[in-house]
């Protein structure tokens, strides 16, 4: 039975059917705004910093159950009224979060230097939060006044949330992400309408959402303004340079700008020799960025060029020593510098992967005069993919695989992307490159190098070569990897499947020396330094190196693929080691920031009203009042991170992070919903379910731990539909076991008293703002499947103290 303090029956006044059909369209819109604004603040602030709105519309929902509990008496009488009302809240919340960003940037990196960064990082996860509270309001409402029929309204809610994921790419690519986020609030409007009990106010608001569906087809044209850390911003502000065309869609924000003014000045840019001349330097005219950052340069192939600045860049080490008329991959083709230079090499074919289809448009159109039909050639392709599956679905095998940067010195001049997946870099990676090598063939990384007497990024690299090379039986893997430093950001980093020859040693020898380049590391011969220990050394010696190192150089896996990761959590408390500069820990930094204030705004806004405002009826409920809140927590907590861990996880096999998560949060709701719907038949039943949903998780996680590897790499070649029915296949379990603990739990808290919905909602909530942040966190530390494990037992220990409380209360 409820209590006597619960909410009035929900068919005097709001049927289930509009129920129904009204937290679809709500749960739609608060999953499309959601994606839509972590591809949005990607663009203004920095990538995985937009993951944070997960934690923050978290933050919102969580807010909203304590608003409620507090507020019980809201919605007891004129439900309809207060869900239009809340409904309308939640898109004109939309539209203020859309013009808080454009009127206050923020800038992440400067936060250690400038209060005002400090405040603005704080005030964003508030104002982001408010169009989760108010949606999270409407869900609670609904809940509170159906919970007899809690299963099926959380079955259309997370199948709202589901169609939003999935369709979340389609409109982002229609009408721009900033437009999808306006689609959001058109679709708010649209709940509002469904809510409505008169024709004019279903009318007016029926309207209102029509007017925002036409205003989202601008919604290209509205102007954000980047970081200014980024280097499109530095370019466009500092340098003078001019915009010269943008492109949004679901997967970046492209940007081409243009160099204009000081044209006498020469330009030199990384890899490149300081003993050029500098009147063979050939200066790009345009600059490609993707997100407003990693910036690589267009350069003009019109009569009249020259590329004589080739024959002094470290792009030629490969060169060197591979096969003559060497066929060539790029991976990571960016402006196309590196595709011209295996062609100025004497290539004689190069294939080009790039992440970006709207890159390799303009190099084949808009910019095509540019390059004077240079990308057209027949011994040119371009292809439109990500470097790890081109891998998995080619037959070919090349003389020359090449990445040059791809990611990293943005990177490294951050320090942002200490939470970016970095699968390129992974060992399974590299078995992957050196399985596609002809014989005597190379593998060559230009990687960001800042200080070359401290490894960083190249000196990880040659760890994880080391690694793969002894895994494939190689005795003396220093003997397969050469290294030298340009003196201007890169190093270059060649790796391969036989030993190099004394003759081409010789021949890296003289040209680092003609260019007045650095060597590193160069097989058999005698030099300095860290790097021919981590190319050379074993057993205990290498565990010592590794422990002493002032990076952390230990090799990657798909498991752990955190790349640029390269402090220890310890080393943070060590104020000579952190510095406020953008190449030191700051992600980390920023990272552990995030999990301090969302913990403090989560307990500001959630747990301390609950204590200090619970009612008198709940207080009473004694230990099962405290085996709701251990559930609740812990299923928060578990769902949370399994579902951030799964996200991290599947970028690599989705191929892109829109993908990963459009996808893989989608099918995981949905999939929850239907859990939720079947609930029912447990109902009653809850010591014989529970646990057994425990057992399924459990069973889950040991297959995504042993069994997903091997899964998703022998599929990673397939295509994309291909690859996201495989997806959803694998996850569906996984959310239909989930499914079934929010419903019981609610029915079982709500026959104790009507009030702890609310309540359950909340904590439910706050524990989910801990752990999306917690999980990354876990995650760079441990690995995904670490993270799993640890899920699977916070699961064990709710459902034990929620079951052990209820049966003494009984």
């Amino acid at each position: 039975m409820m209590s006597s303090g619960a909410a009035e029956s929900p068919r005097a006044d709001a049927p289930y059917g509009t129920m129904f059909a009204g937290i679809v369209l709500v749960a739609f819109a608060t999953l499309l705004f959601e994606l839509s604004l972590i591809r949005v603040l990607s663009y203004t602030i920095w990538h995985h910093f937009g993951y944070v709105t997960i934690s923050t519309a978290l933050l919102g929902f969580g807010a909203s159950g304590t608003y409620l509990a507090v507020r019980p008496s809201l919605g007891a009488n004129g439900l309809r009224r207060v869900l239009v009302g809340t409904s309308l809240l939640s898109a004109a919340a939309v539209l203020g979060v859309l013009c808080f960003i454009v009127a206050f940037p923020l800038d992440p990196m400067f936060i250690l230097e400038e209060p005002k960064q400090l405040v603005l990082f704080v005030l964003y996860q508030i104002v982001t939060a408010v169009p989760f509270f108010f949606s999270g309001l409407l869900v609670t409402l609904i809940l509170r006044a159906g919970a007899e029929r809690v299963d099926r309204l959380y079955f259309w809610d997370l199948l709202g949330a589901g169609a939003g994921c999935g369709i979340s790419v389609i409109l982002m690519n229609l009408v721009s992400p900033p437009g999808a986020t306006i689609v959001a609030a058109a679709a708010f409007a649209g709940s509002a309408a469904i809510f409505a009990a008169g024709r004019f106010s279903r009318a007016t608001c029926g309207v209102i959402g029509v007017a925002l569906l036409v205003a989202s087809t601008f919604g290209s044209e509205i102007q954000f303004s980047p970081a200014r850390s980024k280097h499109a911003t530095m370019q466009l502000r500092l340098l003078g340079f001019e915009p010269y065309l943008n492109r949004w869609t679901a997967l970046f924000r492209t940007d081409v700008v243009e160099q204009v003014g000081k044209r006498t000045d020469p330009f030199r840019f990384p890899g490149l020799s300081r003993v050029a001349p500098d009147e063979e330097l050939e200066r790009p005219l345009f600059f490609l960025h993707h997100d407003a950052t990693a910036g690589t340069g267009m350069f003009d192939l019109r009569a009249g060029s020259h590329l004589a600045h080739l024959d002094y860049h470290v792009l030629r080490m490969p060169y060197l020593v591979a096969p003559p008329n060497p066929e060539v991959l790029v991976i990571g083709v960016g402006g196309g510098q590196d595709v011209i230079a295996a062609m100025q090499y004497g290539a004689s074919h190069v294939t080009g992967v790039e992440l970006d289809p709207a890159a390799i448009d303009l190099l084949l159109g808009r910019m095509n005069d540019l390059f004077d039909g240079f990308f057209r050639s027949p011994e040119i392709t371009l292809v439109a993919g990500e470097g790890r599956h081109f891998i998995h679905m080619s037959d070919n095998k090349f003389d020359i695989i090449q990445l040059t940067g791809v990611d990293t010195l943005s990177a490294m001049n951050s320090g942002a992307y200490v939470l970016a997946e970095s699968y390129l870099y992974t060992a399974e990676a590299f078995h992957d490159y050196l399985d596609h090598l002809k014989p005597g063939g190379v593998l060559s990384f230009a990687m960001a190098n800042l200080n070359p007497s401290r490894p960083r990024a190249a000196g990880r690299l040659v760890s994880v070569a080391h690694t793969v090379l002894r895994e494939r039986g190689v005795e003396h893997p220093e003997d397969y990897i050469a290294a030298i430093d340009s003196n201007q950001l890169y190093a270059e980093i060649l790796i391969r499947n036989e030993p190099f020859t004394p003759e081409e040693v010789g021949a890296l020898a003289a040209e680092t020396s003609r260019l007045a380049f650095k060597p590193l590391h160069l097989p058999g011969r005698s030099l300095a330094g860290e790097f021919p220990k981590l190319a050379a050394a074993t057993g205990i010696e290498r565990e010592q190196l590794l422990a002493n190192s002032f990076y952390l150089l230990t090799p990657v896996r798909d498991d752990q693929p955190f790349f640029l990761n390269f402090f220890r959590w310890s080393d943070l408390l060590d104020p000579g080691t952190i510095t406020p500069s953008h190449s030191t820990a700051l992600g980390q930094i920023v990272l552990g920031m995030l999990l301090l204030t969302l913990t403090l705004l989560a307990g500001g806004f959630i747990l301390i009203p609950l204590l200090f405002f619970r009612r008198k009826g709940i207080a009473g409920t004694g230990g099962a009042r405290l085996g709701v809140i251990c559930y609740f927590l812990s299923i928060g907590l578990g769902f949370i991170m399994f579902e951030i861990s799964l996200i991290q996880r599947f970028v690599l096999f989705l191929g892109y992070p829109t993908y990963s998560l459009g996808i893989t949060l989608g099918a995981l709701l949905a999939s929850t919903g239907f859990g939720s719907y079947l609930s029912r038949r447990w109902v009653g039943r809850e010591n014989v379910a529970l646990p057994s949903g425990v057992l399924a998780i459990a069973l889950l996680g040991v297959f995504y731990t042993y069994g997903l590897p091997t899964l998703l790499s022998e599929t990673m070649g397939t295509p994309l539909l291909v690859r996201a029915l495989i997806t959803v296949a694998v996850l569906v379990p996984l959310g239909l076991a989930m499914g079934i603990f929010f419903p019981l739990g609610i029915r079982r808290a709500a026959s104790i008293h009507q009030d702890l919905i609310p309540w359950a909602w909340g904590i439910n909530g706050c524990a989910s703002v801990i752990g999306g942040v917690l999980a990354v966190v876990l995650a760079i530390s441990f690995g995904f499947s670490a993270v799993w494990l640890i899920s699977i037992g916070i699961y064990m220990f709710g459902v034990t103290v929620f079951l052990t409380t209820l049966r003494s209360e009984a």
